[in-house]
């Protein structure tokens, strides 16, 4: 966790390596701009299982991707605030085994407030307390009105094995965004 910009969460290298890799003119593999609705989840989510299938991604490597894929896709549907056409998606790739997933969407104070601070929580905790943090919310059907009490969160740290990165930034004075970097091995 990064103490230097408290409106970061997550290794600062990440930030770093998706930067210099998206920066490649042939490393961009898919984005998507505007609202994510049911149908273009399964646009996407099919276009990723058909280019996982191509490139010969290993199954475990398949799935962990795939169920990453799902929870900003469900985080972006669910929790994007306006203007929709500020919601973005991008999977950027080096070419050495490791797809990059990028999600951009603006997000309320209190949205911003709720992400730090379940990320601080979940960032203190090791893969086995991940694991069971998330089977008790899941079993108590613990939610907040934000969402899944942070069960998605939760899922995208464990799949990536801690490979997430999350950033706000000022779009102007009035609106905010929230940046998710996830990065995933492929092999």
């Amino acid at each position: 966790m990064s103490m230097a910009n408290p409106s970061e969460l997550g290794a600062r290298p990440l930030r770093t390596d998706y930067d210099l890799e998206a920066a490649l003119t042939d490393s961009l593999e898919f984005h998507w701009c505007g609202p994510i609705a049911e149908s273009s989840t399964d646009y996407i989510m099919e276009w990723m299982e058909n280019r996982l299938t191509e490139i010969n991604a290993g199954g475990l490597q398949k799935k962990r991707v795939l169920r990453v894929a799902i929870e900003v896709l469900q985080n972006l549907h669910h929790h994007a605030k306006s203007p929709e056409t500020d919601v973005s998606f991008k999977i950027v790739t080096n070419h050495n085994g490791h797809w990059w997933i990028r999600s951009e969407n603006p997000v309320s104070h209190e949205q911003e407030t709720y992400i730090k601070e379940t990320l601080e929580t979940l960032s203190e905790s090791d893969p086995n307390q991940l694991r069971v943090i998330q089977r008790q919310k899941i079993a108590h059907q613990a939610r907040s009105h934000h969402g899944g009490a942070g069960v998605g969160l939760n899922e995208m740290i464990r799949k990536s094995l801690g490979q997430v990165y999350v950033e706000f930034i000022s779009v102007n004075s009035d609106h905010r965004h929230v940046i998710f970097l996830t990065k995933l091995e492929l092999t």
